[in-house]
């Protein structure tokens, strides 16, 4: 039989039959004819379709240094988008526009620059051809992309909005706009664009995994559960689906479920940052403490991460890789992480570092700075100012070793008894005597302080409740309640003082930059009560009494994701959850000692 009819009747029965058994055959008579170029790239075609992209890419490879197949190269660097491999993807396309100037491959290169958070170039692309053709929806979409990265929903909306009046089942339009409102918090709209996608197209992976994902933030774990196994049976080989499925296990507390799944993710991407992140937090909950810092460091290699260090790349290469830290010689920095919290928190295993390893200089949040220096007063001169070497090259230069604060503790924390139990932050006397005066001012015999908002992250309003949410906390008898909630809340403030609430307010104090000022009003205090945000971890360090209510699981870090309601980062706090606190269940006389 002729070569070329044989492989013609295989590729043609390929849809509509056997699929690995097609393959297989092809694969027998492509082991014969090695040599054949159009028969490699039919076979690559096929293993891209079967989600068998180490061969394809094997082969796709091969062709591009044979001949600069351009074919090859397009599907190449789409096997590296559904990868999330944006920066070979991008440099692919490169090639190509300077081999030959493809419009739409132009166009996948704003996509790209989308995902790298090039969000200009991204833009200009989209505005270009849109200047042409203000219906091209490709450029549309990704436009809209950019809009929504930017969180200027409303932009977003109208151009997502814009699509469905030409292309009323547009897949990409119906998802986005799902995930806009979603991120709004508009749970119904969100649940009705995802549900309309669905409708559309039930064998869609990306609206099956973005459903799965709503569902799995509105606490429906089981619908999420459904949704991503139906996702794996769709794309099999998708080391994200079985990591988001793992997140969804670990909410639920069905740990040997979760690291199955992360387990399956990790050997379909190895180093992936997210799916090491996974694991880490998994064991960490379940005090496996060196096991959980092995794949802590994951999360430097994750977007949200490497946005919010933007020295990241030089200060990489610095980076510590040892074992072990006590004792090492050459200079090293300490770099915080990446908000105020996370470098109080990690901030508790200076004092182990400090003593051990001579040649050192920790940068730290210009607020934090003197409160560092004073609780570590022998060493008071290794603490800088954040930038003040990682944003200076002739500085960094001298530097050998770097070290963000939260890789300390496969060094220091490595099971619970290194943990320590007394508080670590020490106020200033003479501030914290002025504060103190301003309270004795008021007739309550017990002080309360509240906290009920978080920002700038991702699951900020997960975080977050409402002022309102504490008024049972205002009618505990004899009993003043002061303000600790930093941000623009006076307006919430004043409409819940004029229901005749009386929210108290220190005068002259900012809760946003005066760290020392907050630091001794928490001292004040008899208990405070918040939600996760830095002035939790300021109250946790300085040994106040503290009730933190969690955020949901979903939401949650692993210094509150505890087996009990303890966490042994601190002390002096108690975990409770936020169903609880908002069915009233807290009773605070208790904790006053009523």
């Amino acid at each position: 039989m002729n070569l070329n009819f044989q492989i013609n009747n295989l590729l043609k029965k390929f849809d509509s039959g056997n699929k690995l058994k097609i393959y297989r055959e092809l694969e027998k008579i492509f082991k014969k004819n090695k040599n054949n170029n159009l028969l490699r790239y039919n076979l690559a075609v096929i293993q891209q379709k079967l989600n068998l992209n180490a061969e394809a890419k094997s082969n796709y490879n091969y062709l591009i240094k044979e001949e600069k197949n351009l074919k090859a190269m397009i599907n190449l660097y789409n096997i590296y988008f559904t990868e999330e491999k944006y920066f070979e993807a991008l440099n692919l396309i490169n090639n190509i526009l300077e081999i030959q100037k493809i419009e739409n491959i132009h166009k996948d290169k704003a996509f790209a620059f989308l995902k790298l958070n090039n969000i200009k170039g991204s833009k200009e692309i989209c505005v270009h051809y849109l200047s042409k053709n203000n219906k091209d929806i490709v450029c549309l979409n990704i436009l809209g992309q950019c809009f929504f990265i930017e969180e200027n929903y409303n932009e977003a909306i109208k151009i997502f909005k814009d699509i469905l009046t030409f292309d009323s089942k547009n897949l990409s339009a119906l998802n986005s706009l799902g995930r806009i409102y979603h991120e709004k918090r508009d749970a119904k709209k969100a649940e009705k664009f995802f549900l309309d996608a669905l409708k559309i197209d039930s064998l869609s992976f990306h609206v099956i995994n973005n459903i799965a994902g709503f569902y799995r933030e509105e606490g429906k774990s089981n619908k999420a559960i459904e949704y991503y196994k139906k996702a794996i049976v769709l794309n099999p080989n998708n080391a994200y689906i079985y990591n988001n499925l793992a997140k969804t296990y670990f909410d639920i507390k069905k740990h040997d479920d979760a690291k199955e799944n992360s387990f399956k993710a990790l050997e379909l991407k190895p180093n992936d940052g997210d799916v090491e992140k996974t694991l880490s937090f998994i064991y960490l909950k379940d005090h496996d403490f060196e096991s959980g810092w092995k794949y802590f460091d994951g999360r430097l290699r994750l977007n949200e991460f490497i946005k919010k260090n933007e020295n990241i790349e030089k200060l990489n290469k610095k980076l510590f890789r040892k074992k072990e830290i006590n004792q090492s010689k050459g200079n090293f920095l300490i770099v915080r992480e990446q908000g105020v919290g996370d470098e109080i928190l990690y901030g508790s295993m200076y004092g182990d570092l400090l003593k051990k390893v001579k040649n050192i200089n920790i940068e730290c949040d210009p607020r934090l700075l003197s409160l560092f220096k004073r609780s570590f007063p022998e060493y008071g001169n290794k603490f800088v100012e954040l930038g003040s070497i990682s944003n200076q090259d002739n500085k960094l230069e001298k530097i050998d070793y770097v070290l963000y604060a939260g890789s300390l503790g496969q060094y220091y924390r490595k099971n619970l008894t290194n943990f320590i139990s007394a508080p670590y932050m020490k106020v200033d006397e003479e501030k914290y005597q002025k504060i103190h005066k301003k309270i004795l001012k008021y007739k309550g015999k017990y002080n309360i302080g509240i906290s009920w908002k978080s920002f700038n992250n991702r699951y900020a309003s997960d975080k977050s409740l409402h002022l309102n949410d504490f008024k049972d906390v205002f009618r505990v008898p004899n009993c003043n309640v002061f303000n600790l909630q930093y941000g623009d809340v006076a307006d919430e403030i004043n409409n819940f003082n004029n229901k005749k609430n009386e929210l108290l307010n220190i005068e002259d104090l900012d809760l946003y930059n005066d760290f020392e000022g907050i630091a001794s009003l928490l001292k004040s205090l008899d208990i405070f009560i918040t939600v996760s945000n830095s002035t939790a971890h300021l109250a946790g360090s300085l040994g106040v009494k503290t009730i933190l209510i969690k955020p949901d699981n979903y939401a949650l870090f692993h210094y509150w994701n505890q087996k009990n309601n303890k966490t042994p980062w601190y002390n002096s706090l108690e975990l409770i959850e936020r169903k609880s606190f908002l069915k009233g269940s807290i009773n605070l006389e208790n904790y006053l000692n009523l």
